[in-house]
């Protein structure tokens, strides 16, 4: 079993075990609010420069947030799909939660900033992808406590968006 020391400004030190990977709850702190996460990085990552690139990522989280958060309201702006039809599914589907979560009293009180801005982050997590090269992925939720649907953005080792998808 072979362990390696992960040391983060943001998370601390992290011992990181090769063939069962880390799974913690942490809080972090976005948008001046303190935020509960599911943190993990799957098992198998062995490689020196992968550990370089988790720590600097880690650091990074804050600022990759808000990445995100830009992109994907970039995107919904410019009428991405995938958003799109995740924002639609919650909106017909948990119409009443949504605008609870939003106090309006109605859908089309909502714009699109708002719904970008009310995503929550709750997984953050490192795995090496289809092409064996290490990823972070963010997932995002709008209803956390209904709804399993995610957005999830992808990054690569360099913190540069990847991927935007939807997931349940």
């Amino acid at each position: 079993m072979a362990r390696q020391l992960i040391n983060t400004k943001l998370l601390g030190e992290l011992t990181y075990d090769t063939e069962k990977g880390l799974s913690i709850d942490t809080t972090v702190v976005l948008d001046n609010q303190e935020i509960a996460i599911d943190f993990g990085i799957f098992e198998n990552i062995t490689l020196p420069e992968d550990y370089q690139s988790i720590e600097k990522l880690i650091d990074q989280i804050p600022e990759l947030y808000q990445k995100a958060k830009t992109e994907l309201l970039q995107q919904y702006t410019k009428g991405n799909a995938t958003i799109d039809y995740y924002f639609e599914f919650h909106l017909e589907e948990l119409e009443d939660d949504v605008l609870a979560k939003f106090k309006t009293e109605n859908v089309e009180n909502l714009a699109k900033d708002s719904l970008i801005k009310g995503l929550v982050l709750s997984d953050v997590w490192f795995a090496c992808g289809y092409t064996e090269e290490l990823d972070l992925t963010f997932d995002f939720r709008l209803i956390p406590e209904y709804s399993d649907e995610l957005l999830v953005v992808r990054f690569d080792k360099n913190g540069e968006i990847i991927d935007i998808s939807h997931e349940s």
